[in-house]
């Protein structure tokens, strides 16, 4: 429909609450309603219905949750000069509505995400009238709780939202207007729909919005359409056509009008002439390969609890996003209104909203328990209506959506069950009615046997093949993993597999002919920001944030939150890191689409954006740094390891992943590894090999490490000039030498706190304890990366739940052993191979010299490295199982760093220990136990 409205209908409607549902069945459209209300708004927004004083503990808090019907009326006057025009009610964002004019009932409609449209030509003769309209947020379609309805994501409001209108018509009209781009011929085709069988003459003109404007105009006489008012007509758009991608977003504003003898009509449609495409296992924008780095966009607006209905609004979501580097967003279980649409196009991003569901689709053919993704009804009869709902509805997303550019991909919804070749089927009836766009059965679907559909234009998975189920991979798994974390702390490269940069999915891809993108990448929580709580000034509160407040406080560790947030937002960037350089270290891959860059504040509060639930920045990374690893063209460093010795060679392979607007073709790479106060160890250049490959290969460098002669991390630093590029890496290198960690004749040196242990302390002497795994009565299993998604998600399946560790770098005891305050590679070892105690029942003034981040759900104060006096003596006790590693030059390391703090003068713990609680937290004999379980 024509977007210019005769008559807005924004503001004062005469309103009424309907909890009984009595309002249709009383007449309440034949007469005046009590109350009033401002639209378009929601029930939410101005307070309508019964504060709510729950805390949810999972998501966010609605302080007015209204669920049911509820009427809203106003009057308005038609002149004299829409007689014999045609007349539309138009409501572009609202739940199931019925409409009545006075006291004739004039229909019902039920989509979701595009706008409700009733002709009321014969009702709204010229004079005043009352329109009522009855929504009711209560009557959902079978579709289960996608994030279009979801009270962890975007509020189950009721409302009348966006444009409000009626819309006037000359007696013949455009009633709808697709337009099919032809890049490689130049040319748009224009098929329309008038509302009957009409002789017209039809004008096309456009111009582009690009600084070398581009205007086309175009007449068509005599243009019959055939008896269903159906008609074609061809715009050569000629040499000087200029396209569409996102490193230039150009759109033509095409003007189609429609003469005919009783009137006119003219539609205006935003256009991008691009072909986005697939070429074996990757996608192209007009014949060029790009790499799709996405966000899901899970419709998160704490402030509204629905999705902004104006361009402006997304634009600056949007750019936020762009500044990041993101050129995908993709829409989990919902379509986004018209203007994300518009703010693509305008900004350069490419889209793939989703149908609005998240369950079975056909018949249920497996258990729906066993993990949290599988939910849903075995009802057959509710199967039956939800795939009619749902093809109606994307019949409709296409019809509404269609035209813009920036909506490239559909997918039939998230994590979907069911029959395959039903879905297959649906695929294919929406490529046939709508062949603009890209095509796939879900996002993720059959996560037990994870494969792609046999109609499929490209797959989102997490691991091609193998088997998955109650959150871990079953032991005969030939799965192979496309993401680099899990629920099941042990699965994904980030926390399971010994850390360097050489890791990618080649191996994943084999034998898959279609693009295959990495499915809801990341997921690696930040402890929260308390200081975020005060924003929530709209429909909803943070009353989780605040129930994790106070149970941090009652956990002793309040005054700890900020530097909490700080080290594992810190350790949460340096896993996202790794995420995105496997991703595009891999030959052949597509793509990524992260969860998230932005916070996703329910399904048990799931804090892992560097962005808050508001878009704003948490302040660890920059736009600016985090494109440095997160962009059209990423130079690369791909070496074995992050720890080295200095009687090692430092052996890096340099390249880079080009898929910029021009190749970088020929230019240098520059790089250089520098020590700690900035001296340049070695440097140099390197060209690209010739090898035709992406990421482009540059040759391998080598630097010897002799000349490294203390404990340091050293940054190698790579850039380009033209184009402007950097990117940086650390490693640590550590002496070689086995002798330094000789015994000390002044530190007793135990793994076991036995009777000798005991004596030595009891005496006044200085013990270092550093006791296996199984020896610790309370502990929790060592893990390098922050919790997976939240700790109350997936806790059943008993992951670490911790969050990185927290220290203060200038502690003496950890001089000689270079750190940050938070967790970076070469803790990774140390963390993995020992485990986190649990000091919740020693005394608080006990505070670990190295923490480790609880999740905000358990809470337990846990540490990895801890002193204190027991008796006349002294004690250090670390969970890294240094005694085993010496071979590993960073334990090694961290014990030469302990035992010179420990025969230092400094080492004069402040706290003491009883020894009963000492033998309580490290029992005498050793013995294995289940890793703690939390509450």
């Amino acid at each position: 429909m024509n977007k210019d409205p005769l008559l807005s209908l924004a503001g004062i409607w005469s309103f009424q609450l309907d909890p009984g549902n009595c309002g249709e069945s009383g007449g309440w459209f034949s007469g005046a309603l009590p109350d009033t209300i401002s639209l378009p708004g929601t029930t939410d927004e101005h307070q309508k219905g019964e504060e709510n004083p729950a805390r949810e503990p999972l998501h966010l808090t609605r302080i007015y949750p209204y669920v049911g019907a509820a009427f809203y009326q106003r009057e308005l006057t038609i002149p004299e000069r829409c007689t014999g025009k045609s007349l539309f009610l138009r409501i572009e964002r609202t739940k199931h509505s019925t409409v009545w004019v006075d006291n004739t009932r004039i229909g019902e409609e039920d989509s979701l995400c595009t706008p409700h449209v009733y002709e009321v030509t014969d009702a709204l003769s010229p004079g005043t009238h009352r329109i009522t309209v009855r929504i009711d947020n209560s009557n959902l379609p079978p579709v289960g709780d996608g994030h279009q309805t979801s009270a962890h994501t975007q509020t189950n409001w009721n409302g009348l939202l966006g444009a409000v209108d009626i819309l006037v018509k000359d007696p013949c009209f455009i009633e709808d207007l697709q337009a099919y781009p032809d890049c490689s011929a130049r040319q748009v085709r224009f098929r329309l729909k008038c509302n009957s069988a009409c002789t017209c003459t039809l004008t096309v003109s456009a111009s582009s919005n690009a600084v070398r404007t581009h205007e086309i105009s175009q007449r068509f006489q005599a243009l019959t359409t055939d008896q269903d008012g159906m008609a074609e007509v061809t715009v050569n758009m000629g040499e000087s056509m200029q396209l569409w991608d996102h490193f230039n977003p150009v759109l033509y504003r095409f003007d189609v009008t429609l003469h005919t003898a009783d009137g006119m009509d003219r539609r205006r449609i935003m256009l991008g002439m691009r072909d986005f495409s697939t070429k074996g296992t990757q996608f192209q924008v007009n014949g060029r390969s790009i790499f799709l780095r996405g966000k899901n966009d899970c419709c998160v607006f704490p402030l509204t609890g629905y999705a902004p209905m104006d361009v402006s609004e997304w634009k600056r979501v949007m750019g936020i996003t762009k500044s990041y580097g993101i050129n995908h967003i993709r829409f989990h279980s919902w379509c986004p209104p018209g203007a994300a649409f518009e703010a693509a196009d305008e900004l350069g991003i490419y889209l793939q909203p989703e149908l609005p569901v998240w369950e079975f689709l056909g018949e249920c053919t497996v258990d729906p328990m066993g993990d949290v993704e599988f939910r849903g009804s075995g009802d057959n009869s509710v199967l039956d209506e939800r795939i009619r709902y749902l093809t109606r509805e994307g019949l409709r997303i296409l019809n509404e959506y269609g035209n813009h550019p920036s909506f490239c991909m559909f997918a039939l919804g998230n994590e979907l069950s069911g029959d395959v070749q039903l879905m297959a089927s649906m695929v294919r009836r929406f490529r046939q009615a709508d062949p603009r766009h890209l095509y796939t059965q879900g996002s993720n679907n059959f996560i037990r046997e994870p494969l792609p559909g046999p109609s499929d234009d490209y797959w989102t998975t997490m691991m091609t093949g193998g088997h998955y189920l109650a959150g871990d991979f079953k032991a005969d798994s030939c799965g192979k993993q496309v993401r680099g974390s899990f629920s099941d702390a042990s699965h994904g490269h980030v926390n399971g597999k010994f850390p360097g940069t050489r890791t990618d999915y080649t191996e994943a891809l084999q034998g898959i002919g279609i693009p295959v993108i990495g499915h809801e990448v990341g997921q690696y929580q930040v402890f929260p920001s308390f200081a975020e709580i005060p924003k929530y000034t709209g429909v909803l509160r943070a009353r989780n944030l605040e129930i994790f407040r106070e149970k941090l406080e009652k956990a002793g560790m309040r005054h700890l939150a900020n530097a909490f947030f700080s080290a594992s937002g810190q350790a949460s960037v340096i896993c996202y890191r790794e995420e995105i350089e496997a991703a595009l270290r891999t030959p052949g891959f597509a793509g990524f689409q992260l969860l998230d860059l932005q916070d996703f504040p329910g399904q048990g509060t799931a804090l892992v954006g560097i962005l808050d639930a508001f878009m704003d920045s948490k302040g660890l990374i920059t736009p600016e740094a985090w494109r440095e690893f997160c962009d059209d063209v990423v130079l690369l460093a791909r070496f074995e390891k992050y720890t080295w010795t200095r009687d090692e060679a430092f052996a890096v392979d340099l390249c880079v992943a080009d898929y910029g607007a021009v190749p970088v073709g020929p230019a240098p790479l520059h790089w250089s590894l520098n020590q700690a106060d900035g001296k340049v160890i070695a440097s140099g250049q390197v060209i690209p090999t010739g090898e035709d490959a992406n990421p482009v290969p540059y040759g391998k460098v080598e630097v010897s490490l002799a000349g490294v002669t203390c404990p340091q991390r050293l940054a190698l630093l790579l850039w380009m000039e033209k184009p402007a590029l950097r990117n940086s890496y650390p490693i640590w290198v550590y002496p070689s030498d086995d002798n330094l960690t000789r015994e000390s004749d002044t530190v007793h040196t135990s793994r076991y706190l036995d009777r000798q242990t005991l004596d030595v302390m009891e005496s006044g002497g200085t013990v270092l304890l550093c006791p296996g795994n199984e020896a610790f009565a309370d502990a929790i299993p060592g893990s390098f990366q922050t919790d997976f998604w939240c700790y109350p998600m997936f806790k059943k399946y008993n992951p670490p739940g911790t969050m990185g560790i927290l220290c203060d770098p200038e502690h003496p005891a950890l001089a000689a052993f270079p750190t940050e305050s938070h967790s970076n590679w070469q803790w990774w070892r140390l963390l993995k191979k020992g485990c986190a105690m649990i000091l919740d029942d020693l005394p608080a003034d006990l505070q670990p010299i190295v923490r480790v981040i609880d999740n905000f759900d358990r809470n337990h104060r846990l540490g990895v490295l801890f002193e204190c006096r027991v008796g006349e003596g002294r004690l250090m006790v670390c969970s890294c199982d240094l005694l085993g590693q010496q071979v590993l030059p960073e334990a090694r390391q961290l014990l030469i760093s302990l035992r010179h703090y420990m025969t230092s003068d400094s080492f004069t713990p402040p706290s003491e220990l009883p020894v009963s609680a000492l033998k309580q937290l490290v029992p005498g004999t050793p013995r294995i136990k289940a890793p703690a379980r939390g509450p």
